[in-house]
C-alpha cells in the first residue's frame, strides 16, 4: 500500500516538474513574445544621413572615450548635442543594421526615444517596438519608463537591468554601475541635450581586459573558424608573395587566384568549401589589409609574422593601392559582420572624406567596397563557394571579379555632395545603381544566374 502511495507521489512530482519546466522554457517565452510583438512599425523612417552626422559621430566617440578614461582628472566634462545630431547618428548606425529604425525627440519635459525592429517569420507580429523616456535631472540618469510592445517596465528596473548587463559585460568591479553613475546631470535647452559626466577610474584597464576576455571567448568557440586553418592560408600567401615580390606592381587578382586555388585543393580533399573560403578571406585581410585584423581573428603568432616577407611592393586593384584595401577590408568585414554593416562603414569613411580638407566623396571607393562585399557574399554562400574556387585561375584578369570604374566621380566636396542630396539624393542613388549593375554583370556573378 505504501509502495503504491510512493509511486503515485513520484508520478505527481514528475509531472509537476515537467509542467514547471514547460511553463518556464516554453510557455513563458511565448507569452512574452506575444506581448512584445506588434503588427506595425512605430518608426518607419530614420533621419537622413549626411557628412555632418558622420563627422559628429566620430567627434562624440573621440570625446567620450577621452573624457571617461582620463582617470588622472577629476574634472567634470560636458557634452552638448542637438536632436538633429542625435538622429543623424542614429540614422548612420541604422544603415548597418537591417530592419532597425529609431528616432529621438527632445522636449522640455523629457527625452523620448522610439525604436522599431523588424522580426521576420514571427507569427505574433512582424515588429518589436521599444520606447523610452529619460527625464531631465541634476541627479544622474533618470529613466522614466520603458515599453516593449505592450509590456511596460519601470525606469528604475530598466536601469537596473542595463547596469547588471554592463557589470557582466565589462571587466573590473561594478564597472557598469560606475559608468551609469558617471552621468551627473542631463538637462534640456530647447532641442539640445546638455550632459555633464565625470571620468571612470579603471575604465581603460577594464576595456583592455574586456577585449582580452572577448578574444578568449573567440578562441574557445572558434567563432571565425579554425585559427590553424587561417594560419595555413596566411602561410600560403607568404610563400606566394616570396615568388612575386620585387616585380613591381602586382594585381590583387594574382593573390586571390593563389589563395582560392589552395581552397579548391583543400575542398577536394574533404574540406567544407564555405569554411575554406572564410579562412582564405580572413588570411587575405591580415596579409594584404592590416595585421590589426589578427586582433579580431587571433590566428597568427609572432613567429609566423616574423617569418613572412613584408609587403614592400605595391599590390593594386585597378592599378590603385587604395582600392585593394577597400576591397579586402569590406570582404573581411562581411565575414565578421554582415554586408549592411560593412557597406555602412564604407559610406561613413567617404562622408568624412567629403569634408573640407578631406579627399572628397569617392564613388570609385564605394565600387571597391561593394565589390569586396559581393565577392565575400558569394564565397560564403553554399551555392557560390565552389564557383569561386573553380574560377580562381581566372582572377588574374580583374574584370572577372572587379567592375569598371570609368566615369565614376571622385573627390566630390561636402558642399557639392549635399547640394546633390547626399546619401538620400538621386545623385548618390543613381551612381550606386550603376555600380551594382556593373558588379552584377561580371563573369564571376553572371555564372551564378
Amino acid at each position: 500500500m505504501s509502495s503504491r502511495k510512493n509511486k503515485s507521489r513520484n508520478r505527481k512530482l514528475f509531472f509537476g516538474v515537467v509542467g514547471i519546466t514547460i511553463a518556464i522554457f516554453i510557455v513563458t517565452p511565448l507569452v512574452v513574445l506575444i506581448y512584445i510583438s506588434d503588427s506595425y512599425a512605430l518608426v518607419e523612417k530614420t533621419a537622413s544621413v549626411d557628412v555632418d552626422s558622420a563627422s559628429k559621430a566620430k567627434e562624440i566617440a573621440k570625446q567620450l572615450y577621452g573624457d571617461l578614461v582620463n582617470a588622472s582628472s577629476s574634472q567634470r566634462s560636458e557634452l552638448m548635442i542637438s536632436q538633429s545630431e542625435i538622429n543623424g547618428i542614429i540614422g548612420l548606425a541604422m544603415r548597418g543594421i537591417n530592419g532597425f529604425k529609431g528616432r529621438v525627440n527632445i522636449t522640455p519635459i523629457g527625452i523620448k526615444g522610439a525604436f522599431s525592429f523588424y522580426v521576420p517569420n514571427n507569427p505574433f507580429g512582424s515588429y518589436i517596438n521599444l520606447t523610452t523616456t529619460i527625464d531631465p535631472s541634476t541627479n544622474g540618469l533618470e529613466v522614466n519608463n520603458v515599453s516593449i510592445g505592450s509590456m511596460e517596465i519601470s525606469g528604475a528596473l530598466a536601469v537596473s537591468v542595463a547596469e547588471m548587463l554592463l557589470n557582466n559585460l565589462l571587466s573590473g568591479e561594478a564597472m557598469g554601475t560606475k559608468l551609469i553613475n558617471a552621468i551627473e546631470s542631463i538637462q534640456v535647452n530647447h532641442s539640445e541635450l546638455h550632459i555633464v559626466y565625470h571620468p571612470v577610474a579603471g575604465l581603460r584597464q577594464a576595456m583592455k581586459e574586456t577585449k582580452g576576455k572577448a578574444k578568449q571567448i573567440r578562441d574557445d568557440l572558434a567563432l571565425l573558424g579554425d585559427p590553424e586553418v587561417i594560419k595555413l592560408y596566411y602561410q600560403t600567401l607568404c610563400r606566394f608573395h616570396e615568388k612575386v615580390g620585387g616585380f613591381g606592381d602586382v594585381s590583387l587578382g594574382y593573390y586571390l587566384s593563389s589563395v582560392f586555388s589552395f581552397a579548391e585543393k583543400r575542398s577536394r580533399a574533404g574540406g567544407m568549401p564555405v569554411e575554406e573560403n572564410r579562412a582564405a578571406l580572413l588570411a587575405l585581410a591580415i596579409f594584404l589589409g592590416s595585421a590589426n585584423f589578427d586582433s579580431v581573428v587571433g590566428a597568427i603568432d609572432e613567429r609566423t609574422f616574423r617569418n613572412c616577407p613584408k609587403v614592400d611592393n605595391p599590390i593594386v586593384l585597378a592599378n590603385r593601392d587604395d582600392l585593394r584595401l577597400h576591397f579586402i577590408f569590406s570582404a573581411a568585414l562581411k565575414v565578421i559582420s554582415d554586408s549592411g554593416l560593412s557597406f555602412a562603414i564604407g559610406e561613413f569613411k567617404e562622408l568624412l572624406d567629403s569634408r573640407q580638407g578631406g579627399s572628397g566623396f569617392s564613388f570609385v571607393d564605394l565600387a571597391a567596397d561593394r565589390a569586396g562585399i559581393r565577392f565575400a557574399e558569394v564565397a560564403l554562400d553554399e551555392t557560390g563557394a565552389l564557383r569561386i574556387q573553380r574560377m580562381a585561375s581566372e582572377f588574374t584578369e580583374e574584370l572577372i571579379f572587379f567592375p569598371s570604374i570609368v566615369a565614376l566621380p571622385e573627390g566630390v566636396s561636402q558642399q557639392v555632395f549635399e547640394q546633390r542630396g547626399g546619401i538620400e539624393g538621386d545623385y548618390y542613388k543613381e551612381y550606386l545603381a550603376t555600380i551594382n549593375t556593373r558588379i552584377n554583370g561580371l563573369a564571376l556573378y553572371a555564372h551564378g544566374e
